[in-house]
């Protein structure tokens, strides 16, 4: 039985040739799901501290738009890995 296998397991010339877009794509494709995740996981993060110096108060890097009636609006602005990642927050605060 395992002459039998081992005979047939020799490929051709044209199953290589197919076989190796397939893994070709499979790994672009890999890299984009990658590139994907790292974006979103950084919107996340972004919009979670930004939240929270909403909430709390605090120093960071975003930028401050006053709001007709009181309060403000929070915004992050900056690129990774040539996307942009954008957090908003709304400070409803009176000291603002």
């Amino acid at each position: 039985m395992r002459k039998l296998l081992l005979g047939k397991s020799r490929g051709s010339v044209e199953s290589f040739i197919t076989i190796i877009p397939q893994v070709f794509i499979f790994l672009i494709m890999f890299q984009l799901v990658f590139m994907q995740f790292d974006v979103m996981k950084d919107s996340n993060l972004s919009q979670g501290e930004l939240a929270k110096i909403a909430i709390e108060g605090g120093e960071g890097n975003y930028n401050y738009y006053p709001l007709i009636g009181g309060g403000s609006l929070l915004v992050v602005n900056h690129k990774q890995s040539n996307k942009k990642v954008i957090a908003v927050a709304v400070d409803e605060s009176t000291n603002n």
